[in-house]
């Protein structure tokens, strides 16, 4: 656990400057996220309070709820509450747009986080893993067992997220690219966001060719379907996907589960960053356009790194 916090605080001290002084005003942040029903989404909140209590910001979160109409009024409510700043993730990479750019209108600091618009002259900033190295580093230990093997090419599933979410052809493109050039063949390309669609796409994968022996997955609500349908199956197809949390650890850890590595965006920090760079942007440091949040992979090689992650999220809870 050691070891992970000190990974983290040396990553903010990486992205970020140090924090602004106390005697300078207190700013206005509207912050959203999603919903509080994914360890993700809740771990980016967690970032995002401990950043505002740090450089003693107030903040106030709000959840889009998964819905553009929902996030307009979201960003309307901040407008009328006289915040200083909106840090928000995109639902839609242009839909999203003219809410953002109303508020901007009414000099509101725009910083967007998780996805970014289209339109980059509505935010100051942008926060965020880049999607196709996230997927890629998943990719690439894939490509190693790949390479590893001899004979007949390695059959192959993917589990992507819908085409309508702004990450699906990035995440898609990073791991077909890390894979290009191995002995491969894919068996079925099927959408899925939620457990129940994840493990629906792992029997459909599975129904094509039962031979299948690889599944990449592109988000972690879908991962988490697909193992405990492998489980339920006894199916033998080694898991790999994008997004830690709980559940997933403990599969790495676990000797009769598949799943083999999880590349995670680290949402603490991506909540924590979006937050800082904003206050610190805000209060006249020169920052970066784009700030960028290493991706960091989980195997279940490395059972250590697994345990110091779980030791993390359970003090976030405390």
């Amino acid at each position: 656990m050691k070891k992970m916090i000190v990974a983290l605080a040396a990553s903010i001290m990486t992205i970020a400057l140090a924090p602004a002084g106390e005697a300078q005003e207190r700013l206005k942040v509207g912050g959203i996220i999603y919903a509080r029903d994914s360890q993700y989404w809740q771990q980016v909140e967690r970032g995002m309070n401990d950043a505002a209590k740090k450089l003693g910001v107030d903040l106030q979160i709000g959840l889009n709820r998964r819905q553009l109409a929902t996030e307009g009024q979201l960003i309307e409510d901040f407008a009328t509450r006289g915040v200083n700043i909106i840090v928000m993730p995109p639902l839609d990479t242009q839909a999203s747009a003219a809410a953002a750019q109303r508020a901007k209108s009414r000099n509101i600091m725009i910083v967007d986080y998780d996805t970014r618009l289209v339109d980059e002259s509505i935010s100051s900033h942008t926060v965020g893993v880049d999607s196709r190295q996230l997927a890629g580093e998943v990719g690439k230990q894939m490509r190693k067992l790949i390479d590893a093997k001899s004979g007949a090419a390695t059959t192959v599933g993917l589990i992507t997220l819908p085409p309508t979410n702004p990450n699906m052809q990035a995440r898609r493109s990073g791991v077909v690219s890390a894979l290009e050039g191995g002995n491969v063949t894919y068996v079925a390309e099927v959408a899925a966001a939620t457990p129940e669609q994840g493990a629906n796409a792992f029997e459909n994968i599975l129904q094509r060719n039962p031979a299948t022996e690889m599944i990449w997955v592109s988000n972690s609500g879908a991962l988490s379907g697909a193992a405990a349908a492998a489980r339920r199956s006894n199916a033998k197809a080694k898991l790999y996907g994008i997004d830690m949390s709980q559940e997933l650890a403990q599969m790495l850890l676990d000797p009769s589960s598949t799943l083999q590595a999880v590349s995670d965006q680290q949402p603490y920090l991506i909540g924590y960053t979006a937050v800082e760079t904003a206050a610190k942007s805000f209060r006249g440091e020169k920052l970066p356009r784009h700030i960028n949040v290493p991706a960091r992979l989980y195997t279940r090689d490395d059972p250590k790194a697994v345990n110091e992650y779980l030791d993390f999220v359970k003090s976030l809870s405390n």
